[in-house]
């Protein structure tokens, strides 16, 4: 009888792999005793004959044209299903009416994952034999790849052989045991003691082929569906507004999120133009320099101490205190100032030193680019809220950044522990961005959308056509959930 890798949904498969072979590791006691008598796993053949005695695993359940889905399939789907419930704290169905519900939604779930194959045969769409080639190899691929993993992490576990990256690392007799011990968790996922991990990863090819094939079939419709789809000047327009209004009120909220989008969008994780610019952004080029190591717990304690002095000379000095007190403050906080300023300077001298020597050739005439590559962690242009809170810039970049005119660089600032050098390369006019230059954003931007919404609204009309299209043999999969 073929079997099956069990699939329904991501989140399902993730939990098929934790519960039927990343938990199996768990599920045989942890030994490298070569004998494995212990051990070794032998699925009885009255369990097995159990098991397919409950349904004909391979009768026809479902039928849309010539695609057929088998009543194992949902047998595997709803015994994942329950495994989430039960993973979730939840109590496996027991009511005829919810196990119905349940096996309701994973055939359409089914249908829906077969739904580009059977629309791409309608519509007369097909695959090149590049393309088919090219779906064979991604599969046998993430199979083997699938394989490695598995060895790997049978060896890991059940051998001596440590974290290894390449089964060539494995001796034979590593080798050997992480297969014998991945073969009975085999044995034991399918109930099956002729099975191994070889029948295991044929299966996982077969997944990933028909799963690569209906992806292609998917691409190949959504290409022809983007195509039929023009955002007009309307279309564009409303875009805009809706757009804008939204990033206006994300990032006059959190100006910082301006910087976010604008990184996504150098880094081309994102493709939705910045229409908006916020209150208080600059564009700065920071050279920081940190001392090494962790700063001494002393110089913490002496900056703590320094900070109640000063707390409590405000109070006395705000209400007409004692001035003998006050003359005992000023001297204990002076002292204490000179022996911190000294550990400060210990500890941070290293980076001081190249902070001044960064400055001098600066001074001298050096684009600060040129010096800047010389500098350790330098990042950039970047975008800094210099007028609020931005938990990314220390405070006194920000406030040095406040100071500056566009183009001109600071001294050797520091926060008491890192030193910095900043050039203001220039402040960004809050308010709308210039459309000039992004109107292709926004028009590729409106017609993704709108593109995205044809789409998803075409494979709502697909689903329901081929629900009401599929013939359902209910007796084949009566069995499930019994």
């Amino acid at each position: 009888m073929k079997h099956r890798i069990r699939t329904i949904t991501a989140l399902l498969l993730a939990l098929l792999l934790l519960g039927s072979v990343g938990c199996l590791v768990n599920n045989t006691a942890s030994t490298t005793d070569s004998s494995k008598t212990e051990t070794k796993a032998d699925p009885s053949a009255e369990t097995a004959e159990t098991a397919e005695a409950a349904g004909d695993r391979d009768a026809v359940a479902i039928r849309l044209d010539d695609i057929e889905i088998k009543a194992g399939e949902i047998e595997d789907n709803y015994a994942s299903y329950v495994q989430m419930m039960t993973y979730y704290g939840m109590t496996a169905p027991t009511d005829r009416e919810q196990i119905d519900e349940i096996l309701d939604m994973i055939i359409e779930d089914l249908i829906a994952q077969r739904l580009p194959m059977w629309k791409a045969k309608q519509l007369g769409v097909t695959l090149s034999e590049d393309e088919l080639n090219a779906v064979d190899a991604d599969a046998h691929n993430q199979a083997d790849a699938e394989y490695t993993d598995l060895v790997l992490s049978y060896a890991s576990y059940y051998t001596d052989a440590g974290e290894v990256t390449d089964i060539a690392q494995l001796t034979e007799e590593q080798l050997n045991d992480a297969i014998y011990y991945l073969n009975l968790d085999v044995q034991s996922f399918y109930n099956d003691s002729m099975a191994d991990i070889d029948v295991y990863v044929a299966d996982a090819y077969d997944h990933y082929k028909e799963e690569g094939t209906i992806s292609a079939y998917a691409d190949k419709l959504r290409a022809k569906s983007d195509a039929e789809v023009a955002a007009d000047e309307a279309t564009v327009e409303a875009w805009y507004e809706t757009n804008y209004a939204d990033q206006k009120e994300q990032f006059d909220a959190d100006p910082t999120l301006y910087r976010d989008v604008r990184e996504n969008i150098l880094l081309g994780s994102d493709t939705t133009p910045l229409l908006y610019v916020p209150e208080g952004l600059a564009i700065a080029k920071v050279l920081a320099f940190t001392p090494d190591g962790d700063a001494p717990a002393e110089l913490a304690e002496n900056e703590a101490a320094l900070k109640d002095y000063e707390a409590e000379y405000g109070a006395l000095a705000l209400n007409g205190g004692d001035e003998a007190r006050m003359a005992e403050i000023l001297a204990a906080y002076t002292a204490l100032k000179t022996e911190t300023d000294a550990l400060g300077e210990t500890y941070g001298g290293k980076a001081k030193a190249a902070a001044e020597a960064a400055y001098a050739r600066l001074v001298s005439g050096e684009d600060f680019d040129a010096v800047a590559k010389d500098a350790e962690g330098f990042a950039g242009e970047q975008v800094v809220w210099y007028t609020g809170e931005d938990p990314e810039t220390a405070e006194i970049v920000r406030t040095t950044l406040a100071a500056l005119q566009e183009g001109a660089y600071s001294g050797v600032v520091t926060d008491g522990e890192n030193y910095y050098i900043v050039q203001l390369v220039g402040r960004l006019a809050a308010g709308p961005a210039d459309r000039l230059p992004i109107e292709e954003a926004i028009l590729a931007a409106a017609t993704a959308e709108a593109q995205e919404a044809a789409w998803n609204e075409q494979l709502d009309a697909w689903q329901q056509e081929a629900l009401n299209a599929a013939e359902r043999f209910a007796d084949a999969y009566a069995y499930v959930g019994n």
